[in-house]
């Protein structure tokens, strides 16, 4: 019995390992499609898409290197939120976009594109993002810096979670927007579709499909 468990945890652990190396990919090709798009994003992207500009960074080196100085804040406060999932998400979310938005420059400009083609690149971004996300949460190998960062703060004040985090969000934007990011459709899906539409695709797609695949590891 204490092999079976053994076993059993092993392979858990490698079937949530690539699922969530898989998941901050796709997070990273949403980024990459909200890059040619130019209709806004998420928040944290938002902020690193105008700061990397400024600074002319590629958006996966300035997201590395702001994720560092944020887990330096989380190494010094609360180390119980990372694990594995926390380096993933530090790396392979920026350099995943940086190689989807070059590789779709490649084969069209942002300028060629017309309102309901950047729309559609928009929604895909925003699909991306929430099924990515769905899949990196559930997996449950640790948040990202920019995360922890959002729960450690409320855990150590008596400030509700929900405010601070909007807060915060809307600094982003609003950093990010005046070093140039864009700031649109994108955003606001990303700002209120989030809450919403995450739960239900933890609850209906990537916790069944995590435990479906966890079952039969160890048939």
């Amino acid at each position: 019995m204490e092999h079976f468990f053994s076993r059993y945890a092993g392979r858990h652990l490698v079937k949530r390992t690539v699922a969530m190396l898989a998941a901050v990919i796709v997070m990273g090709a949403g980024v990459g499609c909200f890059m040619l798009a130019a209709m806004g994003s998420d928040p944290f992207s938002t902020l690193n898409l105008g700061v990397s500009s400024r600074l002319h960074l590629s958006f996966g080196a300035w997201q590395a290197i702001f994720n560092i100085l944020l887990l330096a804040v989380v190494l010094a406060t609360d180390r119980s939120k990372l694990g594995l999932g926390t380096i993933g998400n530090m790396f392979l979310v920026g350099f995943a976009a940086d190689i989807t938005g070059g590789l779709l420059s490649q084969v069209i400009t942002a300028s060629a594109l017309g309102i309901p083609a950047r729309v559609g690149m928009t929604l895909l971004g925003v699909s991306m993002q929430l099924i990515g996300c769905s899949f990196y949460v559930t997996c449950g190998l640790g948040m990202a810096p920019y995360d922890c960062v959002s729960y450690i703060v409320p855990e150590r004040t008596k400030i509700p979670f929900r405010w601070w985090r909007i807060a915060i969000d809307v600094v982003c934007v609003g950093v990010g927007f005046a070093c140039g990011a864009s700031v649109g459709i994108g955003t606001l899906l990303m700002a209120f579709g989030t809450g919403p539409i995450l739960p239900l695709l933890n609850r209906y797609v990537s916790e069944p499909l995590l435990k479906a695949n966890e079952y039969k590891s160890v048939m």
